[in-house]
């Protein structure tokens, strides 16, 4: 796989506007004059949005995308990309922007979603111009989710909102802050004669560090009852996030053994670390409720986290599938064979596969499928 890399920057303008820049000579003189992005702490303007239950959720409330009647609408997601302004990771975030593109070439998606840690360590004012910009180069809505290390640095999670919403094919919406920042939902609408008909909605949402709040909880209870109200009970709800929900946890505890999963879960892949959710004093996964508010919806079929590096598996508990999305880039824990992206392919009836694209010799290959 050849690949050739562009090391740009998007231009952030304070006004909303968006403009694009080359800035190999910023990138450069980053690396030698490090400390100068270190200090300052960068605030963005917190949102005014109030979410009410007795709101009524219309297809308004979310973004749009658009599937064609006829042909399937594929969702490329990015997990755990680490970009920073510092250290080594400048250096491996290269090859995390070069498997990217390759990705998006050999896919050709029609939306990009991103699972969260997409910036992290000491300064990342230039790492999420260079994100924004990365993804803007590519023309195809993206959806971006917070994940636990993109605010630890000196910019605040409204500053990113502004840099990344700055990009006209940003879907991004900071929501109630509330129950955080980024929680707001994608709706995929296929076309037909009437004008479209919602067949998929994404709850992207801010699991914080640890599990969504109790206001979240409300928040995606009110968008699965929205969405079935909407389509008629046709639409499927897909909630995608950063942290594992405690689920994980307790579905790979109680359907996997040795070396296998049990034959009636659904269960394929592997975990080759601990599942990082949130445990009690004793151990024992500890959940905050939003996995029994997806079930008792009913039409959440699935829910999408990134954060552990070395897991891949998917797994089907109590009528939920749970997958983890394939890492890409060397940064934070790297495994052979875990480097690339997940392909999330949505027919007329929903999801209709969940695919693991890795980067082989030859290009990519597939190191995990599910058909729904």
């Amino acid at each position: 796989m050849s690949v050739l890399v562009a090391i740009t920057s998007g231009g952030y303008n304070v006004t909303g506007g968006y403009e694009m820049q080359t800035s190999k000579g910023e990138f450069v003189k980053l690396l030698f004059n490090q400390k100068e992005t270190i200090g300052e702490k960068h605030v963005g303007k917190p949102s005014e949005d109030v979410w009410s239950e007795e709101d009524e959720y219309t297809l308004d409330y979310g973004a749009a995308v658009y599937k064609e009647k006829d042909r399937d609408f594929r969702i490329l997601n990015v997990a755990d990309i680490h970009f920073s302004d510092f250290g080594y990771r400048i250096f491996t975030g290269i090859g995390a922007e070069a498997v990217l593109r390759a990705i998006v070439n050999d896919v050709k998606p029609d939306l990009i979603t991103l699972s969260g840690d997409m910036v992290c360590s000491d300064s990342d004012w230039y790492s999420i111009r260079r994100l924004t910009d990365l993804m803007e180069s590519f023309g195809i809505p993206w959806a971006p989710v917070f994940g636990n290390h993109d605010d630890e640095s000196n910019c605040d999670q409204n500053f990113l909102c502004d840099v990344m919403m700055s990009g006209p094919h940003c879907l991004l919406k900071k929501g109630d802050p509330r129950m955080g920042c980024g929680n707001y939902a994608v709706n995929i609408i296929e076309k037909d004669e009437s004008g479209g008909r919602l067949i998929e909605t994404l709850l992207m949402t801010d699991s914080h560090h640890s599990q969504p709040n109790e206001i979240q909880n409300q928040w995606a209870k009110w968008v699965c009852e929205g969405t079935k109200r909407i389509s008629g009970g046709n639409a499927e709800v897909s909630a995608i996030m950063h942290i594992p929900l405690p689920e994980y946890e307790t579905a790979y505890k109680l359907y996997h053994s040795g070396d296998s999963w049990d034959e009636n879960c659904g269960g394929t892949g592997d975990r080759f670390e601990k599942i990082c959710c949130e445990y009690d004093e004793n151990d024992n996964p500890f959940s905050r409720g939003f996995f029994d508010v997806l079930k008792e919806a009913g039409n959440a079929k699935y829910v999408f986290c990134g954060h552990d590096h070395l897991n891949d598996f998917s797994v089907i508990y109590e009528g939920i599938r749970l997958t983890y999305m394939m890492k890409i880039g060397m940064a934070s824990g790297f495994r052979p064979g875990f480097d690339g992206g997940t392909v999330i392919t949505v027919g007329t009836d929903g999801i209709k596969a969940i695919n693991h694209k890795t980067v082989s010799l030859t290009g990519f290959r597939d190191r995990l499928t599910v058909n729904i």
